[in-house]
Formats: structure tokens, sequence, C-alpha cells
């Protein structure tokens, strides 16, 4: 009687995950899907909230992960779809029903412009994946998503805190017929979904914010008071002000990585006609 031996399998198997930081990534989904059911219901300040802290959770997996030496491939796949979600699907979502709601009559257009951010948001992810290791250690190259994210959540937040898309007051006199801030808005908004789309995919140079805050090492007093004067003042500020807040700092970030690329272009090109006036004069 002949014994057939057992193939060994050669397809990896998952055994074991770490709980913690994935537990961390497995709310940020919850989140982002709260977000597009709540955009269902017609709740889209709540929807940008649920974003909101779909994004911190994002950043504490990672901090868990790096403090708690918990780190995995596993942990890295199962973040990027859950970002995909989160950042990629849910804001397009809430995008479009403001817009839509803001009476923009090109509805084929609001599709395509929103499809266009989650596509790129799923090519940045995955550029992020295979680069991880190598051009995105001491930066990004182009802009994270959650970054584009939060900066348009907290770009509707500021819109329907403030009335900006119904808003009759006067930009531009234009004879009859006067430019109104709500139109402008309006306007405005679907470049502005385009123009974080395209960052996204973009080569622009983005510094990694948390990178200095080494939290699993000492850190000056000077450092530990000026967080704690921080997380102080923003738990005091009012909910109007901390958007506005968070509104100023995610533009800043977003503006900053165009405005230094270019600024280095400029520099560069400075520098490479020097050299060929130098050459050009040696000769």
């Amino acid at each position: 009687m002949r014994v057939r031996a057992k193939r060994r399998s050669t397809r990896p198997r998952l055994r074991k995950v770490y709980l913690l930081p994935n537990l961390f990534t497995a709310l940020n989904l919850f989140l982002g899907l709260f977000a597009i059911y709540s955009v269902f219901e017609g709740r889209v300040v709540t929807a940008c909230w649920f974003i909101v802290f779909a994004g911190i959770l994002d950043g504490l997996d990672g901090l868990v992960a790096r403090l708690t030496h918990t780190q995995s491939a596993f942990g890295v796949q199962f973040d990027s779809l859950s970002d995909l979600v989160s950042f990629g699907v849910s804001p397009s979502v809430v995008a479009f029903y403001t817009m839509q709601r803001m009476g923009d009559e090109h509805r084929g257009l609001l599709i395509g412009v929103c499809s266009l951010y989650a596509i790129c948001g799923a090519l940045r992810l995955a550029r992020y994946n295979i680069q991880a290791h190598d051009a995105e250690t001491k930066g990004f190259m182009g802009l994270p998503i959650p970054g584009a994210a939060l900066g348009l959540v907290f770009s509707i937040l500021l819109i329907r805190l403030y009335g900006l898309d119904t808003s009759h007051l006067i930009v531009v006199p234009l004879g009859d017929r006067s430019l109104l801030l709500g139109e402008l808005v309006s306007s405005l908004m679907p470049f502005l979904v385009l123009a974080l789309a395209l960052l996204m995919v973009s080569e622009v140079h983005y510094p990694k914010p948390m990178s200095k805050l080494r939290l699993g090492r000492r850190m000056s007093f000077d450092t530990l008071v000026t967080l704690i004067v921080l997380a102080l003042l923003l738990v005091a500020l009012s909910s109007d002000l901390r958007v506005a807040v968070g509104f100023g700092l995610l533009w800043f970030y977003i503006i900053y990585g165009p405005v230094i690329h270019f600024y280095r272009m400029a520099q560069q090109e400075e520098e490479e006609d020097k050299e060929m006036v130098e050459h050009d004069t040696e000769d």
C-alpha cells in the first residue's frame, strides 16, 4: 500500500496578527463607513467629524505600532485598505453631496471629479506601499491621503459652519448682476477637490509632521510644556474656532509643499544658469 506524501503548501499562511494597532485601524475603517452612512441620511457635518476622528485613529495606529514594536506587513496592507475607505471614498461622497446641494447642475462633472479624487487616493496609497522603505523614509512624495481628506472635510465644515454656500454677500459687483459669495464657493469647490486629487499623485515632497516628535524617547522639558499648552488650548477653544484653526493648519501644510517645491526648482535653475555662465567664461 502506497502512502502519499503530503504536499507542503508554498503559500504563506497568516497565523497571528498584532491586536492593538490593527484594532485602531479597524476603528478607522468603521468611522469611514459611518461617514458614508451619515451622508446617506443627510448629516454632512457628522460625516465630516467621523472622518476627522478617523484621521486621529490613523495617526495613532502607526504610533502604537512603533512604540510597541508591532509593525507588520499585514498591518501596512490593512491600514492602506482602511485609508482608502476613510480618506478616499468617504470624503469624495461627502464632497459630491455638498456640491450637489450647492445647486451645481453639472452632475456628470461632479461625479467625475469626486471619482478622480478617490482613484488618485488609491494610486497614492499603492505608490506609498512600494516606496515605504525607500523614497518616503524622510518625507512624503505627494500629499498624504489623510491630509487631503482632512483638508477637504475642514473646508466643508467651514462652509457649513458660516453658511458660505448660501451667502448673498456681494464679492464682485458686475453691473446688473453681482457675483455672490455663495456662487463663488460653489464654483471653486470642484477645483479644490481636483487640486487635492492631483497633489496626492504629484511628486511634490511633504514633510512628516510626526517624524521629529519621538514619543518613544526622552524629550526636552520645553517640548513637553509646549505640547501640553497646545493640547489645553485646543480643548479650551470653542467648536467654531477649532474648525477655523484646523482649516488654517491643514491648508498651510497643503500649500507648503508646492511653495517649497517650486522655490527649490527656481533655486536649482538659478544654480544651473550660474554654472553655465561660469563654464562659458572659462571657455
